[in-house]
């Protein structure tokens, strides 16, 4: 580790080696055989891009699983379908680390952010379904005439006198989790889940963030590398997030595949002259 002005600069995972023999490449379809990609190099934030198709999220589960394969040092909450060919490669990947990788350290996929979602979106409809059902019970036993058959019964009973609905109810379901919209449930995902000193391996974690949370998540991630001892490896084609001040960025469209800087990437330079075109409409309003 090293500081400088305060800031720390920590590398857990400093080289990763892609098997550069034929016979070694037939995972996945000798794709990074192909783009003559072999040795990777990474800093705290290092970034994977490229269209769909390209190769980042691959790479990543190769990452992931060839550091997993002697000791599980990542964490991953979704496993992933592996083939024959899969174990043969990630057997000849290699990998060299500069420090200890963290036991917290983990991998984050999108499904890990959806399943999130919709966890908390179900636990609330089922604590809505259940305090109907309370209502009904309370209800019951506070003014209907009941023949105690237990001592549950007459507890109930006793009970629903002396409380409210709504304090009964209270005492048996907790609150509802507050719901958001998607984004901000998203990143109080993040919020939660990254860590003071750790890896993280991320997978599109802007899906479901607008804008205006991406910038939010690019601000979380640049403080937790420069002060709390994180490394990032993202795959990501957000220009926000690859404009993450200091990243490695390697192009997995071009072949071979090299690094760059986030302003000199095709898509970049899309957005660059689409919006320079029609500047006017932003500045005469």
């Amino acid at each position: 580790m090293t500081v400088v002005g305060g800031v720390y600069k920590l590398i857990y995972l400093k080289r990763f080696e892609l098997p550069d023999k034929e016979e070694y490449s037939g995972y996945p379809f000798h794709l990074f055989l192909q783009k003559e990609f072999f040795n990777i190099k990474f800093d705290t934030i290092t970034i994977f891009y490229g269209d769909n198709g390209s190769g980042k999220s691959t790479l990543l589960n190769i990452i992931t699983e060839t550091i997993n394969k002697d000791k599980k040092k990542i964490k991953r909450k979704n496993d992933i379908v592996k083939s024959e060919y899969f174990y043969m490669y990630i057997n000849e990947c290699k990998y060299y680390i500069e420090n200890d990788i963290p036991q917290e350290s983990k991998m984050i996929c999108s499904e890990d952010i959806f399943q999130n979602i919709l966890s908390k979106r179900n636990e609330n409809s089922k604590k809505n379904n259940s305090r109907e059902d309370l209502k009904m019970q309370y209800l019951q036993y506070k003014y209907n005439p009941i023949n105690y058959s237990s001592l549950e019964d007459l507890s109930l009973s006793v009970e629903t006198r002396r409380k409210t609905q709504s304090k009964f109810i209270k005492s048996r379901i907790a609150e509802n989790e507050r719901e958001f919209s998607n984004g901000q449930t998203a990143l109080d995902f993040f919020d939660e889940e990254l860590k003071d000193n750790s890896l993280y391996i991320l997978d599109e974690p802007e899906n479901s963030l607008s804008p205006k949370f991406q910038l939010e998540l690019l601000q979380l991630i640049n403080e937790l590398s420069r002060f709390f001892k994180c490394q990032f490896i993202i795959a990501t084609h957000s220009p926000f997030l690859l404009s993450i001040p200091n990243a490695k960025i390697y192009d997995l469209d071009e072949i071979p595949v090299t690094e760059k800087k986030w302003y000199e990437l095709e898509n970049m330079q899309i957005y660059y002259n689409f919006f320079k075109e029609n500047k006017n409409y932003f500045e005469n309003r």
